[in-house]
């Protein structure tokens, strides 16, 4: 997402908070702000505005202060630290749901961590709106680990898996 921002005219870069919810755009000279702003946002998609004047001052602070904001290449590594996370939270719960034992709830939980990392990717190389991507590709992302778990779960632990994991 970050490098389509940055190929809008009138942007010099654009950078993406810790948290994935501001996003920073360092503008060229002479740059259209409101031009620059509506093509930001549509590419941002629903959602996506402008920071009032008071709170778009707090977050280009945080900026100066020295703040973790990425640029487009470094938001992988976000979204990796992202994958595993929801995979270690969203796994384990689903795992239990399902009661599986500690060594299919590890390889479960590593299969997801991997189907939703490759997910993240996906949606950070598309076009359009990110949570259009995620509202695809999440959804592929748990069936790909579920298919991926029919290699070492039985039918009826898939099953159970599967009513334990939404990821929607």
């Amino acid at each position: 997402m970050l490098a389509r921002l940055d190929e809008v005219p009138g942007v010099r870069e654009s950078r993406v908070d810790w948290t994935g919810r501001y996003v920073l755009l360092a503008l060229e000279d002479g740059a259209d702000e409101a031009r620059v702003a509506g093509e930001a946002s549509s590419l941002l998609g629903d959602g996506a505005a402008r920071l009032d004047r008071a709170r778009e001052a707090e977050q280009v602070d945080a900026y100066r202060r020295g703040e973790p904001w990425m640029r487009a290449g470094e938001t992988l590594r976000l979204s990796r630290a992202e994958a595993r996370i929801i995979a270690e939270r969203e796994g384990a719960r689903a795992a239990r749901e399902a009661g599986l034992d500690a060594d299919a709830s590890r390889r479960m939980v590593a299969v997801l961590e991997d189907e939703l990392a490759a997910a993240f990717e996906r949606v950070e190389r598309r076009d359009g709106p990110v949570e259009r991507g995620l509202g695809t590709e999440l959804p592929l992302a748990r069936e790909r680990a579920l298919a991926r778990c029919r290699e070492f779960l039985t039918p009826e632990q898939v099953a159970r898996l599967e009513a334990a994991l939404p990821l929607e």
